[in-house]
């Protein structure tokens, strides 16, 4: 974590402290909020914030319940997207951050869909990467199986919710050396139960309706061959969002995020000169 490029600071909920890291410098200047994916945390946004605050652009990036610092008890409860939205929003509201750009990376995407869907007037533009809008099975002939991979989940929550670790490894998620060292940082940095609870949130999510309400200017990003969303899902929701445009990256899988931040800082940069400036 660089020390140097985000402010910490937490928020105490009802249901546990968030954390989250602030440049707020530039008054008057647009803002970015930058939710991470899954088994990650801020350190996703390290060398784009550098760069927005050498534009002197303000961002905000969370701990996603769950994950990083922020809490981590175990109640299934807490790990649904309406709870990860209303984090954002209590700190939205204590940080009287107005007219933002909301930025989602893959799981972090779904937050931002529903976030965008409830509160729109906080919003000035949605920029979604690798982020889709149901279950992965279901767009790829496989729907039958969701039933038995939320089984499978479920079981596998209730078998090691006896993990009591009293520390997690916290890691820079861009120092990763590769996909498969990723995943076993990311298993690290959460109870496993925890980890089960997200990974079945993805068996259940439905987020047509929430994307069908989304009226504010919206960059969708992904892949050339992302494993995990299919070009049929991603033109149903670029069609679903009368002002939206669809980007495909030059990174060809999943993880574009993680890959092709280059990219992906452009894009943050073109898109806050056409809404803000």
């Amino acid at each position: 974590m660089d020390s140097l490029l985000f402010e910490e600071k937490s928020i105490q909920t009802a249901a546990g402290k968030i954390f989250y890291y602030l440049e707020n410098s530039f008054p008057g200047r647009p803002f970015v909020v930058l939710l991470h994916g899954l088994s990650s945390n801020h350190t996703t946004w390290i060398s784009i914030a550098k760069i927005l605050r050498e534009n002197q652009y303000n961002y905000l990036a969370l701990d996603i319940r769950g994950h990083g610092h922020s809490d981590k008890t175990k109640n299934k409860k807490l790990y649904q997207i309406p709870v990860f939205t209303e984090d954002l929003r209590q700190i939205i509201v204590s940080e009287q951050i107005k007219n933002f750009i909301l930025v989602g990376y893959s799981f972090g995407g779904q937050i931002a869909i529903d976030y965008a869907a409830k509160y729109p007037d906080d919003l000035k533009g949605l920029f979604l990467i690798s982020t889709n809008h149901a279950p992965p099975l279901s767009y790829l002939g496989l729907g039958f199986l969701t039933p038995l991979a939320s089984g499978i989940l479920t079981l596998l929550a209730i078998l090691l919710s006896r993990q009591n670790l009293k520390n997690y490894h916290y890691y820079q998620h861009g120092r990763a050396t590769g996909y498969w060292d990723s995943v076993w940082d990311g298993l690290r940095t959460m109870p496993l139960t925890v980890n089960c609870w997200l990974l079945l949130q993805e068996t259940n999510i439905n987020l047509k309706k929430e994307i069908a309400q989304i009226k504010i200017p919206t960059i969708f990003l992904f892949g050339q061959h992302d494993s995990f969303i299919t070009k049929k899902e991603i033109d149903e929701m670029t069609k679903a969002i009368p002002n939206s445009q669809l980007m495909i990256s030059r990174n060809p899988s999943h993880f574009v995020g993680s890959n092709s931040q280059d990219e992906i800082l452009q894009i943050i940069l073109n898109f806050l000169k056409t809404l803000c400036e």
